[in-house]
């Protein structure tokens, strides 16, 4: 027998998506509340109670839901879109999958996997490709799921590449890294003044911080090789940083082919390092946290749009043996 006690509690009206909620803290149970569908007559049945405890699978949990228009209670176990906990200084790689079909399609940017279980903002390593070794190591984003087979890449333009890929692995990247700001793959450069520059994953720069680029002669791009630039606008949904560096007259930034990628090239990339301000903004900062992801929905714990949520954290004081 465990004697619990509350740790932290909140509220939060649903957007009608997962919702995580961070924790100073670790914790042993987690409980929620849906005041909107509590103080509603069911009809069709909602969720409207819900419990986790430590130890329970991912993604699972109890629920208490109204079923009828005379509010019958009924208690069911949930399967999935339940509650999740994450660390996020655990540092280990998803499962290995392996990419099925044509595996990378380079005019598309849309990878096939069977199953893969992933969401948008997911961040996923590609490695063991063929005719696309272009890309094997590298991390990306995923910026759409059209299906359970398949997810999109879409910070890179491959079409250019000479091939789909033709075989391929790919594991999800879970919390690397854990430091902010963090060094990140360049998947494009325009030729252009001001320069913008194109990265593999969501890089969370800010205007007025400062970043080295490194771009070897394998990229084209040599004039741009050990510029420092600092960034004037971020263009969230391209996942790009404007610099003020006029590259106007620089070579065209483009990746190599397969053939020499398979020799061992140095992927172009940015480092931080630092801010124009007086303050640093950007310094390395661990942004590690203990999480507890909600899922949204009818049955789900972060409700649907609009549900007025209240949560609280628990943790075990004590544990008694019987």
């Amino acid at each position: 027998m465990a004697e619990f006690k509350e740790i932290a509690s909140g509220s939060f009206t649903s957007a009608g998506t997962a919702k995580n909620i961070a924790l100073r803290s670790d914790f042993d149970v987690f409980e929620v509340m849906n005041a909107t569908q509590i103080a509603t007559t069911q009809t069709t049945g909602r969720g409207c109670m819900y419990k986790w405890q430590r130890g329970m699978a991912d993604g699972t949990g109890v629920m208490w839901s109204k079923e009828d228009s005379a509010n019958t209670v009924t208690l069911e176990w949930l399967t999935s879109g339940g509650f999740t906990r994450v660390d996020q200084s655990v540092q280990t790689l998803g499962a290995e999958q392996s990419m099925s079909g044509t595996e990378i399609a380079k005019a598309t940017s849309v990878v096939t996997v069977t199953g893969h279980g992933y969401s948008v903002g997911d961040r996923v390593r590609i490695y063991g490709t063929t005719a696309m070794l272009q890309v094997a190591g590298y991390d990306f984003t995923i910026t759409a799921v059209p299906d359970a087979n398949s997810f999109t890449l879409g910070y890179i333009d491959m079409s250019g590449f000479a091939a789909d890929a033709t075989a391929g692995k790919v594991r999800k990247v879970p919390n690397n890294p854990i430091y902010s700001p963090q060094a990140n793959r360049i998947t494009g450069i325009t030729a252009a003044d001001p320069m913008v520059v194109t990265l593999a994953v969501t890089h969370g720069l800010t205007v007025g911080q400062k970043v080295r680029l490194n771009v070897s002669s394998d990229f084209g791009m040599v004039e741009a090789n050990s510029l420092i630039g600092e960034i004037t606008a971020v263009d969230t949904a391209n996942n790009t940083i404007t610099l003020d560096i006029d590259a106007s007259g620089f070579t065209a930034f483009a990746f190599p082919t397969s053939a020499v990628a398979a020799l061992g090239v140095t992927p172009a990339h940015i480092v931080p390092i630092g801010d124009a301000a007086t303050t640093l903004d950007g310094s390395m900062d661990n942004t590690a946290q203990i999480l507890m992801k909600l899922g949204a929905g009818a049955d789900g714990p972060a409700g649907s749009a609009n549900d007025v949520i209240y949560w609280r954290a628990l943790a075990s004081g004590y544990t008694l043996a019987e």
